[in-house]
């Protein structure tokens, strides 16, 4: 039951995130960056670069804010540093981004950037709530039975050592 309401609410949180976005977001932060961007790409010497080249890629900040939102046991003080951590570092993943065009002339964001574009929130995440995805791991790996942890070894070639004389 915890879980479905964590999903439920994670889902609440970027629709209404989204549909922000959809209706006055995206156009002020486009604004925000055409005014905040050059100087930035001038001071590191690449002031040709175009700002909002790769705009639809910008609305990757939605699901690491869902996410850190909504993750449970998550202190206060890290929730809201991640937050801010967070969108600074996606912020600057969209200048990066934009930086791709000037590589790449097409229409479409390149495999590469896009991947890098599409998971960088969810590792993100993964960084600034680890204390409390790191119990999960922990958690998950304290559930497999010893004998099935001693099965999947069982496959490892360097638990079995070389003997002499083994033509392997």
């Amino acid at each position: 039951m915890k879980r479905a309401l964590l999903v439920l609410g994670f889902v609440a949180i970027t629709i209404a995130l989204t549909f922000l976005w959809e209706e006055s977001g995206r156009v002020t932060y486009g604004r925000f960056l055409k005014a905040v961007a050059p100087p930035i790409y001038d001071l590191f010497g690449v002031g040709d670069a175009r700002v909002g080249a790769f705009r639809q890629r910008y609305i990757n900040w939605v699901p690491f804010v869902g996410l850190m939102l909504v993750t449970p046991g998550l202190a206060w003080r890290r929730r809201l540093g991640g937050l801010a951590g967070g969108l600074v570092l996606l912020f600057a993943g969209h200048l990066a981004l934009n930086l791709t065009e000037r590589v790449h002339k097409a229409a479409q964001l390149p495999f590469v950037p896009s991947l890098v574009s599409d998971a960088l929130p969810f590792l993100l995440w993964v960084l600034f709530a680890w204390p409390v995805v790191s119990r999960w791991f922990a958690s998950a790996l304290a559930e497999i039975p010893p004998a099935a942890q001693d099965e999947s070894r069982a496959d490892d070639p360097s638990d079995h050592p070389i003997e002499p004389g083994d033509p392997s």
